[in-house]
């Protein structure tokens, strides 16, 4: 089984919210629209609000002292910066970048952390948002550190699949360079397996056009490469 787990939509927990509770973060919202590769939140910097991805689909990374490893893909209707909400040292954590072109609300962190002290089902939306957000990143880090490079492509294909699309037949959204980083490879590396792939009738791949023709072979590779 790929370790991407499906990302599940957190908009609902806005629906917990009284009218005065919503009319009191939107008077602390401020949106923003970002262009495909800009920067949208910078590790290591402030974290004076919470984003709230209202659409596109955006890059989650951390950037170390040797290369940029990353942790997920967001989209529409998910939260970032949401860790720092009670990060002693008030950073953010991590780095997020526009894949394609986004519009992210911004709600100040404060306000929203005043009206999770009110509203406890609104709290608790937040918290399943967490622990959702934790297991995906363990899975990310147990694929990184124990398969190989055929498991990890296999992992990244499955995950697009799975997780992104909701089927097996998908335009890349990553470029080449994206597509090495998510998949922790050289760019070489990453373009061979894929190659590898196609010849060994598991994927079809035309440009960035890609359909899983053999799901169960894929999945066997991402289990135990």
């Amino acid at each position: 089984m790929a370790t991407c787990i499906q990302e599940i939509d957190h908009d609902l927990a806005f629906d917990f919210l009284t009218e005065q509770e919503t009319s009191f973060l939107e008077k602390n919202k401020s949106s923003l629209n970002y262009k495909k590769g800009e920067i949208i939140l910078k590790q290591g910097t402030f974290a004076n609000n919470i984003l709230f991805v209202k659409t596109g689909l955006c890059k989650i990374y951390i950037q170390g002292l040797q290369k940029k490893i990353v942790l997920t893909l967001k989209k529409e209707k998910n939260f970032l910066g949401i860790t720092s909400l009670y990060y002693e040292k008030k950073l953010y954590l991590y780095s997020a970048s526009a894949i394609e072109d986004c519009e992210i609300d911004f709600y100040d962190k404060e306000a929203f952390k005043e009206v999770m002290k009110k509203n406890a089902l609104f709290t608790n939306e937040i918290v399943k948002y967490l622990n959702h957000n934790s297991v995906k990143i363990y899975g990310r880090i147990a694929c990184l550190a124990e398969k190989n490079a055929r498991g990890k492509v296999a992992d990244m294909l499955l995950c697009f699949a799975n997780n992104l699309f909701g089927c097996f037949e998908f335009t890349i959204p990553l470029s080449r360079m994206d597509l090495a980083e998510f998949a922790d490879l050289s760019m070489e590396n990453t373009i061979r397996i894929l190659k590898e792939f196609d010849k060994d009738g598991i994927i079809t791949l035309d440009g960035k056009k890609l359909s899983i023709i053999n799901v169960e072979a894929l999945e066997r590779i991402s289990q135990f490469g």
